[in-house]
């Protein structure tokens, strides 16, 4: 008896230890094109251009990895607009927007080059969205 009782206490707090953990809330991320604008709750941000493109083509091997970067413009609402510069790469810096608990971070620049690429990339910048 004193066996199954205490493999019932091990198995009740196995199960109630295992509900505490915090849910993950997914990140919001919003894909902008060269020359659009998206609304965030507390800015707005527009992908102006492509500065930089040097990243290794994906399907090559390069002796430098490379970098991306772009140039974004920022209007926190009911402010004024200031230009960020946002890294990809070895260089990296891909924060936006930072405001009392709440963040605007670069995640990726896209498309990733690759060799065969020829013609005119269309090029588009994806943000993340945090309430910290």
């Amino acid at each position: 008896m004193k066996k199954h009782l205490l493999l019932f206490f091990l198995f009740t707090a196995t199960i109630g230890y295992s509900q505490e953990k915090p849910i993950e809330v997914p990140k919001i991320i919003v894909k902008i094109a060269i020359g659009e604008t998206a609304t965030f709750k507390k800015a707005i941000v527009k992908f102006l251009k492509v500065v930089e493109d040097s990243r290794c083509p994906a399907d090559v091997n390069c002796i430098w990895e490379g970098q991306a970067t772009v140039l974004v413009e920022v209007t926190e609402i009911g402010k004024e607009t200031t230009q960020v510069e946002l890294g990809f790469g070895k260089i990296k810096n891909v924060s936006l927007f930072s405001s009392e608990g709440y963040s605007l971070e670069g995640i990726s620049l896209n498309p990733y080059p690759s060799a065969d690429t020829s013609e005119k990339i269309e090029y588009s910048l994806l943000v993340s969205e945090e309430d910290n």
